[in-house]
């Protein structure tokens, strides 16, 4: 009876150690980390609220938002989830306005020069200004960073950041930049 008491005893301690483990992937963006729950993801960000109706192309789906800010300017941050875990942060600009094409550039590219200055020059970068269209793609150690700027048209401006785990890469990985 007391060794089944005992035994009992340190299985449930085991099972406590167990739900509060934390996650071992990167800090993807102020506090939040890839594998995260979202009662975790909730906990650390302030105030996250339950949102949903986004999902990215690896199928994660949206399940906090909570205020931010992107350069100084009012964002939304967007958390989304797979198999239970954090796999990426999307943070959304709110301050791109319609009919700004230029001005709305201009502030993407100053967000590129911020994420060049943190992380150095990105793999990748692709701005069309003809198009309104900007994206440049850091991976800074353990995660991706990538920044996407789209106005077509003229009337639906998008700034937007998003921080995932960096993906598997080989090491001759070729770094291309290409500015129209």
């Amino acid at each position: 009876m007391r060794v089944a008491a005992i035994a009992s005893g340190a299985a449930a301690l085991l099972t406590m150690g167990a739900a509060a483990a934390v996650p071992s992937g990167p800090e993807l963006w102020n506090g939040a980390q890839a594998g995260m729950t979202i009662d975790q993801v909730d906990a650390v960000v302030a105030q996250a609220s339950p949102a949903n109706g986004q999902t990215l192309e690896d199928g994660s789906q949206q399940g906090l938002s909570a205020p931010a800010k992107l350069a100084g300017a009012p964002a939304d941050a967007i958390f989304f989830f797979r198999n239970k875990g954090l796999s990426a942060i999307l943070v959304e600009s709110r301050a791109m306005r319609s009919g700004h094409g230029p001005e709305n550039l201009a502030e993407a590219k100053s967000i590129v020069a911020l994420a060049t200055s943190q992380y150095g020059s990105p793999r990748s970068c692709i701005v069309r200004s003809e198009l309104a269209a900007l994206n440049c793609i850091w991976w800074a150690g353990p995660i991706q960073v990538a920044i996407i700027y789209r106005d077509f048209g003229g009337g639906s401006p998008a700034l937007s950041v998003l921080y995932r785990p960096a993906p598997d890469r080989p090491h001759s990985a070729r770094f291309t930049s290409r500015v129209r």
